[in-house]
């Protein structure tokens, strides 16, 4: 087996792990807000997430005190534990595509160290993120979870930043085979990540890009007559 088509099939279960997990952290993670969510924003792992005040957190979490908002903080609890399965998946996803790439263009060793720096970045700063919503979760009254939610602020933007820069080599070396679009889609991810910074409803954006990304990718990693690099 060349080196081609291993990292060719390390990247297609990477990405077949990522869909899946994509698709229980739907599931576990709630539906509905216990009060409301921030304008703009339809998902409540989402809203959580890209919280700026502790008043935010607590009209998606509702009161401990209650059984909603103890439902919903159980249901947060195990969707953050998942997602250190989740991290795993999309680190090793977007690891493999760039290594891959660089090495169908025998590019630069300097490709890999950058690819693998900002996959290590942004795993880094979910981790952090993840013990952030563990000390909110656990936190009784909104002042106990205040002190907590400045770290939030911090670690989630610079994940979501990394994360679509994560993607920026792959769209580089995508565009130089021609496959603009699927480059435009990475592109187009980074830039709703750089505005999430600011805007929360533009995370939402950027994951839409990103699972039509990685599901179109799946397909064209599938041993059928149209697959890519065979």
């Amino acid at each position: 087996m060349d080196q081609n088509t291993k990292l060719r099939n390390l990247l297609l279960g990477s990405v077949i792990a990522l869909l899946i997990s994509s698709i229980v952290l739907a599931i576990v993670h709630p539906a509905k807000p216990v009060k409301k969510m921030q304008p703009g924003v339809n998902m409540p792992v989402v809203g959580l997430e890209m919280a700026w005040t502790t008043a935010e957190v607590w009209d998606i979490l509702g009161d401990p005190q209650t059984d909603a908002g103890q439902q919903a903080r159980r249901a947060f609890a195990l969707g953050t534990w998942l997602d250190f399965g989740y991290i795993f998946f999309y680190s090793a996803a977007y690891l493999f595509l760039n290594l891959l790439l660089v090495h169908r263009h025998a590019a630069g060793r300097v490709w890999v160290i950058i690819s693998a720096v900002v996959i290590s970045i942004t795993a880094f700063g979910d981790v952090m993120e993840n013990q952030a919503i563990f000390r909110i979760l656990d936190s009784g009254t909104q002042s106990l979870a205040a002190e907590h939610v400045d770290a939030l602020v911090v670690f989630t933007r610079l994940k979501w930043l990394f994360l679509g820069i994560s993607g920026l080599p792959a769209a580089v070396f995508l565009r130089r085979e021609g496959k603009r679009g699927l480059s435009f889609i990475l592109t187009a991810a980074f830039a709703f990540g750089a505005l999430g910074v600011l805007k929360q409803y533009a995370i939402e954006l950027m994951t839409i890009f990103l699972a039509f990304f990685w599901a179109y990718l799946f397909v064209k990693l599938l041993p059928l007559k149209n697959r890519w690099w065979s």
